[in-house]
């Protein structure tokens, strides 16, 4: 199952629609994405609350939370190795690995990968496709790569500067 999602640095409240591969709404996220303490709501398209996504501040590790309805709550913990950047989600037995600064990421169990997300960048946004192999991981993934989303590429409001057309810049 293939999903996209558009996000724009500079939309940091309010929701997103994520779409399917026929570019139908399927998915709504809720919440402020620019702050990774605050909550992030997973709802289908009739607003019926799916999973949610939080940190979980009872550790003295950070530790990430997804709880979607009708399953039991699943960590996401990151595995301390100076060889790798490697996340492990617990419950699911599902480890990460890959690079949102490279453009990919996969969802593993195993060896086998049961998930993959795309990133790409345009102006000021981010495009997240997603490629799923099952429908029960949905929830998950898509919560998850919100909170990678949230931890690599912050928000940025850079100031635009208005120049002559013709300025020619000093040495």
């Amino acid at each position: 199952m293939r999903y996209s999602l558009s996000l724009s640095q500079n939309q940091d409240l309010g929701q997103s629609v994520i779409r399917d591969e026929h570019n139908q709404p399927c998915f709504i996220l809720q919440g402020k994405l620019g702050n990774i303490a605050n909550t992030i709501i997973l709802s289908d398209i009739n607003h019926q609350e799916i999973g949610r996504l939080y940190l979980d501040s009872a550790n003295f590790i950070t530790t990430y939370c997804v709880d979607v309805i009708n399953h039991s709550i699943v960590k996401v913990k990151k595995i301390n190795s100076p060889l790798a950047n490697v996340f492990f989600i617990t419950r699911l037995n599902y480890w990460i690995q890959g690079s949102i600064k490279k453009g990919h990421y996969g969802f593993f169990s195993g060896i086998k990968k049961v998930a993959s997300v795309q990133t790409l960048v345009t102006d000021g946004d981010f495009k997240l496709t997603y490629d799923i192999a099952h429908p029960e991981d949905v929830p998950f993934i898509l919560l998850i790569s919100i909170l990678f989303t949230q931890l690599h590429t912050p928000p940025l409001k850079l100031p635009q500067l208005k120049l002559p057309i013709n300025y020619v810049p000093a040495c």
